[in-house]
């Protein structure tokens, strides 16, 4: 017997009932906007995918030194004592084995929920919806606080992009209120 959602009646089984039966239907046909939203998911999905394995093997390989390397020396930092070079050389040395490690975990966990956003949202799911929502909304003091401590047009443009994401969401398919 499904829920009936506009009701709060006891006998439907109370909210994980409610939760349940919403996160289980599936949604209209997407927009041009909701489009968008899975092609960008999916593309950072597959760029943070591409960069977490070239870690990991490159790791491995010794790639990534012979590339750090290559850096140095094309950028010629071992001759420079400038703050631009100390910087680049900073962050080249800082990528050792362990680091590689955790930023390669860190970026393929992040691109499997990107994938599941994009891949739910393309198949219509309502939960993926809901957890474009979630994830977006996440992330979003992280984005303000590196916007106010180092600011740049880039991080502006993606946390008005997160904003608007999160609010066509919420607001276009009347998420968190039959809930």
């Amino acid at each position: 017997m499904p829920a009936n959602l506009g009701s709060r009646t006891l006998n439907d089984g109370g909210y994980p009932a409610r939760l349940w039966a919403e996160l289980g239907q599936r949604a209209e046909e997407p927009s041009t906007f909701l489009r968008l939203i899975i092609l960008e998911r999916l593309v950072k999905s597959t760029v943070l995918l591409t960069l977490a394995l070239s870690l990991l093997i490159g790791a491995r390989r010794g790639w990534v030194d012979e590339l750090t390397q290559t850096l140095q020396d094309q950028l010629n930092l071992s001759a420079g004592h400038g703050l631009i070079s100390q910087a680049l050389e900073k962050a080249l040395s800082f990528l050792n084995y362990p680091h590689r490690s955790l930023l390669a975990v860190g970026a393929l966990l992040y691109a499997l929920l990107e994938g599941a956003e994009g891949v739910g949202l393309a198949l219509r799911r309502r939960w993926a919806e809901y957890l474009t929502v979630l994830a977006t909304s996440f992330f979003i003091p992280f984005e303000i606080y590196e916007l106010i401590h180092k600011p740049s047009v880039f991080k502006l443009g993606a946390l008005i992009l997160n904003v608007v994401i999160v609010v066509w969401l919420a607001r276009n398919k009347k998420l968190f209120v039959k809930v």
